[in-house]
């Protein structure tokens, strides 16, 4: 079965017309996201790396990500994203998270203080300010999908185990498809990367996260959270929920560490 794709233009996310206010639902444009995650970025003094957006057909339900490449270590960069749509089909969400370099995974944490708002009330004044402070906090969240990374790649996994944990993820949780499914029973057979760490729960989540690329953008950002929850569960990390949320990917060589681009 033929993967969908979603990806899309700043140009269409910006042409996409937004629709007409009312007493309870007060839109944000993709447009004005667009300009305060770039200058939120650049007052933080971060520096950009590429943005990439995912839509559906007809733009109503919109996905932002942004890569940084000041800070960076060995496997991944910070990444900055958030969702919005103009159908009320999702509320307005920001986090921060990374981006695996070798393979473009991504990879969400709702657990280290993602946004959330509904388009009402507010939210047009409110979300300008908490998105600048995610973006000048985004150090922490990093930090701590490192070191959920560092333990995941300690704790091996035979295949037993794999299988009881992605059957628990279809059947139980209900966080991926059949054909997701069966392209991670893919992934596992013949690998399509090398993410240094085999057989451990980090492969297995990569692999995860690998099936979940191609994600409808109204349901991405809630699937990665859940994806890393599961995983940040089973490696038995405890969660902060003052420190700010994550995205992941792996990383090319001359990346400058974290604690020296922050």
């Amino acid at each position: 079965m033929k993967r969908a794709d979603y990806k899309a233009t700043r140009e269409l996310l910006v042409n996409t017309p937004v629709p007409q206010q009312t007493r309870s639902y007060k839109p944000v444009s993709h447009e004005q996201l667009i300009d305060l995650t770039l200058e939120s970025i650049y007052q933080a003094g971060f520096e950009l790396d590429k943005e990439t957006y995912t839509a559906s057909t007809d733009g109503l339900v919109a996905n932002g990500r942004f890569t940084i490449s000041n800070v960076a270590d060995r496997d991944m960069q910070l990444q900055i994203g958030w969702q919005n749509s103009y159908n009320r089909q999702v509320s307005l969400k920001f986090a921060i998270g990374a981006r695996i370099f070798i393979c473009q995974n991504g990879a969400v944490s709702g657990d280290y203080g993602s946004f959330k708002k509904k388009h009402v009330g507010e939210v047009q004044t409110f979300a300008p300010a908490a998105i600048t402070d995610y973006i000048k906090s985004a150090g922490d969240a990093f930090r701590k999908l490192q070191s959920d990374r560092d333990v995941m790649k300690d704790i091996q996994v035979t295949s037993t185990r794999k299988a009881e944990l992605l059957g628990r993820l279809y059947l139980e949780n209900e966080i991926i498809s059949s054909m997701q499914m069966n392209i991670i029973k893919g992934e596992i057979k013949k690998p399509t990367f090398d993410y240094g760490a085999q057989d451990s729960l980090w492969e297995l989540y990569q692999h995860t996260t690998y099936a979940l690329k191609q994600e409808h953008p109204a349901n991405w950002m809630n699937a990665h959270i859940e994806t890393h929850d599961f995983f940040v569960n089973e490696a038995g990390i405890l969660v902060d929920r003052d420190v700010q949320p994550v995205f992941a990917v792996h990383n090319p060589a001359n990346q400058l560490h974290l604690f020296e681009a922050v």
